[in-house]
């Protein structure tokens, strides 16, 4: 039971890390219309297990103001969809030059697909456009209830905490070689209705101008890798 929840507790933690398409022009996001994104969601053995696959469905505003909406389907290891629901849009707001991004929007999107059944509060995650070495990303939360199969309902409240980018470095993925700013963080779940009341994870995502997040690490308390994504597909 508690390995079916470890599962769907890193499934939600790496939606979490790859959350926020960073990197396009001046602006920490992907802006071109009709750009396709293909991320693969591995397991701790490095397995593929799934595929989201991201659309910028459509662009209004421009300069540091602007509205982008995203299409988002997820997909099994064999590149099928998952779900009857097809893809879900979700949008995000550049005001002032900062990308304010709700994540209930994009776990909306996450689990609709999976057709779980879930009850969901959350915060917002606001990167401004100037991000750099140094740069310190605001905290921001997450409450949520789902019913997991077998293991019954779950409650989980998740803080996402000392965010930060710690510079810029080179990184390959199968989608090509990129710079790519390196942006780490913690991630801590309160409990109820499973094994381990608290665990905390240590994310690492590589973020690109033009691309958004190209790669992800999750952590666990152990050091161990627990999930990880990488770009595998690029259509601008």
């Amino acid at each position: 039971m508690y390995s079916k929840f470890k599962k769907a507790a890193a499934a939600i933690i790496s939606a979490l890390l790859t959350a926020a398409p960073i990197f396009a022009d001046n602006h920490f996001f992907p802006t071109a219309k009709g750009a396709v994104q293909l991320t693969a969601n591995l397991n701790e053995k490095g397995k593929v297990e799934g595929y989201n696959r991201m659309t910028v469905r459509d662009v209004k505003g421009s300069g540091g103001d602007m509205t982008v909406v995203y299409a988002v389907e997820v997909l099994d290891k064999h590149h099928k969809p998952i779900g009857k629901s097809g893809a879900r849009e979700y949008s995000v707001k550049i005001a002032g030059g900062v990308l304010e991004f709700e994540l209930k929007n994009m776990m909306d999107a996450f689990f609709a697909a999976k057709g779980m059944t879930y009850e969901l509060t959350a915060g917002k995650l606001r990167i401004p456009s100037n991000m750099a070495a140094g740069t310190k990303i605001a905290d921001t939360w997450m409450n949520m209830t789902v019913k997991v199969p077998i293991i019954g309902e779950v409650i989980a409240d998740v803080k996402m905490t000392d965010m930060r980018c710690t510079g810029v470095e080179t990184v390959t993925v199968p989608a090509g070689t990129f710079e790519a700013c390196k942006v780490v963080s913690t991630s801590t779940t309160n409990t109820k209705g499973w094994g381990k009341p608290v665990i905390v994870n240590k994310g690492t995502t590589w973020y690109v101008k033009g691309v958004g997040a190209v790669k992800s690490v999750n952590i666990d308390e152990k050091g161990k890798v627990e999930s990880s994504t990488e770009l595998r597909e690029l259509v601008k």
